[in-house]
């Protein structure tokens, strides 16, 4: 006898419910990072929910077909083609080297689909119904064309664009998806402004030959760690404003911020 068990969408569930089951999520991904179990598959049809009929409910991170274990480390870095679903997809891998599998899966690219998966609840559903198929004023993020989709949320992150909610009810979670929304613009451009001062530091220690077109391309390495801490430190901020942030704020979060101020 085979025994399934019972589970649904966690955007079935009212607006606050989802909010609180995504920080479940975020933390249960993270943990499971950590010891070399990657997920590299984030969607909002991958975010489901054990109970929900009440207050009481448990978020589940569903369908781990594309990820990888402990003892795949020759996959650990390198990619495999990008089989991920591309409206949540983070920007770096909806490139053509992304998609081809030349850029290294790491813990940010996961922890960005999961805002991208944010917004889109916020601005598609409302409290556990489908309002819109896809977000107001960004239908243009086309899955025909992951690499034109992935230039589009760029551009949307670079405009400073406003999320248009599904409905008002949604509240502190329209907050929170604005101001992650704004997390993911600074991260783009620390890691942009970072990238051109090693290229001019380059140039000017290379010889008179030495153009752009000579310099190797930087393989990223993966900081789950940095990431996590840097995520909070930047919602501590913001947990008056969004309440439940409080709820789910690591325990050892200023110890960490104090190890890295020694470093």
């Amino acid at each position: 006898m085979t025994i399934i068990e019972r589970i649904k969408p966690l955007s079935s569930l009212p607006n606050q419910h989802f909010i609180r089951g995504w920080f479940q999520v975020v933390r249960a991904h993270y943990d499971s990072w950590r010891i070399g179990v990657k997920h590299r598959g984030i969607s909002l049809d991958n975010l489901m929910c054990r109970g929900g009929d009440g207050d009481l409910f448990c978020a589940v991170l569903n369908d781990w077909d594309v990820g990888i274990g402990v003892e795949d480390t020759d996959l650990a870095h390198t990619g495999v083609k990008m089989m991920g679903t591309v409206p949540f997809m983070a920007i770096d891998l909806l490139t053509e080297r992304g998609l081809d599998g030349r850029v290294a899966i790491l813990y940010r690219h996961d922890l960005e689909a999961f805002i991208w998966v944010l917004i889109w609840a916020v601005c598609c559903y409302d409290n556990g119904k489908m309002v819109y198929t896809v977000p107001q004023g960004i239908h243009k993020w086309d899955v025909r064309d992951p690499v034109w989709c992935g230039k589009e949320k760029r551009t949307f992150l670079e405009r400073d664009e406003l999320i248009q909610p599904a409905s008002d009810d949604w509240g502190t979670g329209v907050k929170l998806a604005r101001h992650l929304l704004y997390f993911l613009a600074a991260q783009v451009h620390d890691r942009k402004a970072a990238v051109l001062a090693r290229r001019r530091a380059l140039l000017q220690d290379s010889g008179p030959g030495f153009s752009h077109q000579n310099m190797p391309h930087e393989q990223e390495g993966d900081d789950p760690e940095r990431v996590w801490y840097e995520f909070w430190a930047y919602l501590e901020r913001f947990k008056e404003v969004v309440p439940c942030i409080a709820d789910f704020m690591p325990k050892d979060l200023r110890k960490a911020g104090d190890a890295d101020d020694k470093q």
